[in-house]
């Protein structure tokens, strides 16, 4: 029997997401209904993919008794009160990263999940894809040996009216996520030093560009950068002591990867329709690993379990607060 998935949102992670899902097969994963608050784009997103039912609602997918899991897609101001929605009503989620805006929402939808033996899971693709398993199996083998170093980066340009109004994220919330969460994967799940931050704050008190140090024991050390204004490689570098694995541009979901200098591309499933996001094809590893789970009877994944989840928002609080960024209560 199909798993059968809720779409809230319309974004574009969202477009994505169902582009990615029309790749497998329709007895395994079915969108049954999309939500959003403009009912018009509801319907246009459900004609779009074929979907059957489109509401201006999210309650209604809430309630919907042909839904089993619920992607949430909103905006990173939305994704607590929606997760915690659906929750409350008995359906599975998977909510797109960040999780929540701080770490007590975090604790809150974990404990909801555990009281109600439901599944939940922050929707990090990254540790699913082809390239994260490589990078992980090679490190595991002392392929570079000790690991000590990662360096990382993600910049996009963007107008200052655009990065004034980002008032629910901020760079290190919406870009340098992937950079924090892969430091705890790989040098977790210990809480590192916040050795060094620095960064430009708007008007309204959130970063748009930050520059931080992550010092954990035994001489491990994580160094990245995020902006909003200006282009950055995008690139991720584990170092160890007998060489080291790079991930190309967009590192959070590489085709190309290269080990002690020899370079590795991956084929990634081709689509029918073009994504919005680069190599979010990818987004497929997640959405069956959410179907795994479900079918053991897991309310959490091994890969992106509760606990990584917990540490990871703790961490990016903390160096939110070093930077002078207001956080979210």
């Amino acid at each position: 029997m199909a798993t059968r998935w809720g779409v809230i949102g319309t974004s574009n992670i969202s477009h994505d997401f169902a582009v990615a899902m029309s790749t497998l097969p329709g007895t395994e994963h079915l969108i049954t209904a999309v939500a959003s608050k403009d009912k018009a784009r509801s319907q246009e997103f459900a004609q779009q993919f074929d979907i059957p039912k489109a509401y201006d609602s999210y309650s209604l997918v809430a309630t919907d008794p042909e839904v089993d899991v619920v992607y949430v897609g909103t905006l990173n101001e939305h994704h607590y009160s929606v997760s915690r929605l659906m929750l409350e009503h008995g359906k599975n989620v998977l909510c797109e990263e960040p999780f929540c805006q701080n770490t007590k929402q975090v604790q809150q939808l974990v404990e909801l999940a555990r009281s109600k033996n439901l599944f939940i899971m922050e929707a990090m693709w990254m540790f699913f894809t082809p390239a994260f398993t490589i990078l992980r199996e090679e490190i595991n083998k002392g392929t570079i040996g000790e690991p000590l170093q990662i360096i990382s980066s993600f910049g996009t340009p963007m107008s200052e009216s655009l990065i004034q109004q980002r008032n629910s994220g901020g760079s290190i919330l919406e870009l340098a996520v992937f950079s924090v969460y892969m430091s705890q994967f790989l040098f977790g799940p210990e809480k590192p030093q916040i050795y060094g931050t620095c960064g430009q704050l708007t008007e309204s008190g959130f970063d748009k560009d930050a520059s931080v140090i992550l010092k954990y024991s035994n001489g491990r050390i994580s160094t990245f950068l995020s902006h909003f204004k200006v282009d950055l490689p995008n690139e991720a570098t584990v170092f160890g002591t007998k060489g080291n694995i790079k991930l190309y541009d967009p590192f959070w979901s590489a085709t190309k990867m290269s080990i002690n200098g020899s370079d590795i591309n991956i084929d990634v499933p081709e689509t029918k329709k073009p994504t919005r996001y680069g190599n979010s094809v990818q987004l497929i590893y997640e959405i069956q690993e959410v179907r795994n789970c479900l079918l053991k009877g897991l309310n959490e994944s091994s890969i992106v379990p509760w606990s990584l989840s917990i540490e990871n928002a703790i961490l990016v609080e903390d160096i939110r607060k070093k930077l002078g960024v207001t956080i979210c209560k």
